[in-house]
């Protein structure tokens, strides 16, 4: 459906009925249009909400070609914020940069269906070739995209393997800061915290103050919990 269909209510009414997925774009319209639109293809048919059929919301900026400061990618995150069980796509008609940073960033935003014209040839007559993006465009948005994918990484913060090392020598360790006799109760002056994150970390130092020293610890050693009673 079309930007300017978003408000053809007895159109999207008609289409949706059918439970076909539906890509709908936004352009030229305000939120309020937007949603009367998604309602309307909801009540004509439960498949929508019972996930049976999909709707796809494309921001869309109505003008051709598509001002970068006009491109107001943040409406994404507005749409999927809004429409959480649909798909949010971006209808692109902005002149492609030789980054392609305007789609790739639509992508990074959430952005599930990229629509943007395509030509062999900038310099071709017609509305549609001076904004298309042509092979090269696209070989570099390909690009884009595998390379997020991998720097994106995972959602939950953990160490990596290619941290394992760095952790250990970067990280601090309780050390002895005077010399300890055995049998001392063990108090917090007596301790500062050095490199490397070998032995115990200072986010253990309420286990070891007021323990006693089984041993005599000498000035600058790795204090160990089989020192400790």
């Amino acid at each position: 459906i079309s930007s300017s269909d978003l408000t053809n209510i007895p159109f999207i009414r008609k289409i949706a009925q059918k439970g076909k997925d539906i890509i709908i774009s936004t352009g030229a319209s305000n939120l309020d249009e937007i949603k009367l639109a998604i309602d309307t293809i909801e009540n004509a048919n439960e498949k929508y909400t019972k996930g049976e059929a999909g709707i796809g919301i494309m921001h869309c900026v109505l003008s051709y070609p598509t001002d970068n400061s006009d491109a107001n990618l943040l409406m994404i995150k507005n749409l999927k914020d809004l429409y959480p069980n649909y798909e949010i796509g971006y209808s692109d008609h902005t002149k492609p940069d030789e980054n392609m940073l305007i789609l790739t960033t639509a992508y990074l935003y959430g952005a599930t269906i990229l629509e943007k014209h395509y030509t062999l040839d900038k310099t071709l007559q017609g509305n549609d070739h001076y904004h298309g993006m042509d092979p090269n465009d696209i070989r570099k948005f390909n690009e884009n995209i595998k390379l997020i994918k991998t720097i994106n990484g995972q959602y939950d913060k953990v160490p990596l393997p290619c941290e394992s090392e760095s952790r250990k020598q970067a990280r601090r360790s309780i050390i002895a800061k005077e010399e300890i006799k055995e049998g001392t109760v063990i108090s917090e002056d007596m301790l500062t915290y050095k490199r490397p994150g070998t032995g115990i970390s200072p986010s253990e130092i309420e286990n070891v103050i007021g323990k006693k020293a089984k041993m005599d610890i000498a000035e600058d050693e790795l204090i160990k919990y089989e020192f400790l009673e």
